[in-house]
């Protein structure tokens, strides 16, 4: 459909009929007896909480589309609501009847359901007459592609897929070179892995790199650490390949919360920001802040802040104390920690402790630098430990805190804390970072894992 903008105002049309129908039913419109400003006011409050919902989980945006979207849907009535019961105990207005409430609920849900049954036929329809089509390059063999029952008419049909084609030849790729090359030409929105090829994975990585769409047929991304959707064309499963990148709104989204947050923190805690420098400067020679190169997204360099918490030749120490001591270089390369450091000032082992050293980081947050949740920012040589999640695990940005901060943070080995960053980019979403922040406060309390 060309009109996106006629969607959301279509979702807001089924409300407003949910709505009416709920009072009809309930009250047969004998309004007298209840707050009819109310009302409208919880109507506003739910359409904008369920159709700001329904945008940011992608429900208004182009392309092909799994035909079962039931749970957003019902996701975006139930956070709707639960806002609209937050708000009303907060204001202590509670006159909006409660089977009411269930009429609409129930009403909205068939409507909106039925609204988006309507909207992927309608889309298929489109498809089928060549219209709103994606144009994609196939990468790996045709016979391939038809051993699977697929051919450019049934994509056509079932994806919104149109096989880039040149002499009236299907265009194919047998490389990462070859995809590259067809790429650039600046053509095609999507790629179609149909054959199990030496460099898949790096076929994905370009793809996502560039935006560009990612489908496969079942075997040809086994071992790529991303997740996918499955998606039926005919009877044949084909994989979508989802991005690890938090894009669009979403990304948008992401950085807005951390504007905010991160200014508030530095505005409500600046008192704590400026004993905390003068405790650092009276106590021990050297600068405030340390400033320590880690990889930030795309694995560019960017240089982390927190509070001085070690001496200021600690880098030739550490050197001296890890030629000195077989036992502590290992302790150190499996972990690029030391259990007991000495080169950390008293001061600073207070200040790691209550992790009050890490609070300069919101400046980091505020530059773009790092999130506020996301994976473990990770020095340069640590990144050969990471393996094949390296390449996801570069490709959003660092955290001051994440999933690694409040499920062990330094107790954690290597390959639990990959596993972590992993879980954490692949089921991403605005809530899973509030609550994260929420239990970031509790395991710093706790003291876990900090040294």
């Amino acid at each position: 459909m060309r009109h996106r903008s006629l969607r959301p105002l279509l979702d807001a049309l089924c409300l407003l009929v949910a709505f009416l129908l709920a009072l009809l039913v309930r009250f047969r419109f004998e309004t007298s007896a209840i707050d009819v400003q109310w009302y409208w006011v919880s109507l506003g409050l739910f359409a904008g909480v369920d159709i700001g919902y329904l945008y940011l989980r992608g429900m208004y945006d182009n392309g092909h589309v799994t035909t079962d979207r039931t749970g957003v849907v019902v996701d975006g009535l139930v956070y709707a609501t639960f806002l609209y019961l937050l708000v009303a105990y907060l204001v202590k207005n509670t006159l909006f009847s409660r089977l009411t409430l269930v009429y609409f609920l129930v009403l909205s849900f068939v409507l909106q359901l039925g609204l988006e049954r309507t909207v992927v036929a309608i889309r298929r329809r489109r498809y089928a007459r060549g219209l709103d089509l994606v144009p994609a390059v196939l990468a790996g063999s045709v016979d391939d592609l038809a051993a699977a029952g697929l051919d450019a008419l049934s994509l056509q049909r079932g994806l919104g897929m149109q096989l880039v084609q040149a002499e009236g030849r299907v265009v194919t790729a047998g490389s990462s070179s070859e995809l590259e090359a067809l790429l650039d030409v600046g053509t095609a929105h999507a790629a179609l892995l149909a054959s199990q090829l030496p460099d898949t994975s790096q076929m994905v990585e370009l793809c996502l790199r560039r935006y560009v769409t990612v489908y496969a047929l079942g075997g040809t991304v086994r071992t790529l650490p991303y997740p996918s959707d499955v998606l039926f064309v005919g009877r044949t499963p084909v994989l979508r390949v989802r991005d690890l990148l938090v894009v669009g709104v979403g990304a948008r989204v992401k950085r807005l919360m951390d504007i905010l947050l991160a200014g508030l923190g530095v505005v409500i805690l600046s008192p704590l920001l400026l004993v905390l420098a003068l405790l650092v400067k009276l106590t021990s020679r050297g600068p405030v802040l340390f400033g320590h190169r880690r990889l930030g997204e795309g694995g560019r360099s960017i240089r982390v802040y927190k509070f001085r918490s070690m001496a200021v030749d600690a880098e030739a120490r550490l050197q001296g104390l890890l030629a000195a001591d077989p036992l502590l270089r290992a302790e150190y390369e499996a972990t690029y920690k030391l259990r007991n450091d000495p080169r950390v000032t008293p001061l600073g082992r207070w200040l790691r402790r209550t992790s009050l050293d890490e609070l300069p980081q919101l400046f980091n947050v505020l530059h773009g630098d790092l999130s506020l949740v996301g994976p473990r920012p990770i020095v340069a040589d640590e990144i050969a430990k990471y393996g094949p999640a390296a390449a996801a695990i570069l490709r959003v940005p660092p955290g001051v805190t994440g999933l690694w901060q409040v499920s062990g943070r330094s107790d954690l080995d290597y390959a639990e804390r990959v596993r972590l960053d992993m879980d954490y980019i692949t089921h991403w979403s605005v809530w899973l970072d509030v609550r994260i922040l929420a239990a970031t406060v509790p395991a710093v309390l706790r003291r876990r894992g900090a040294r």
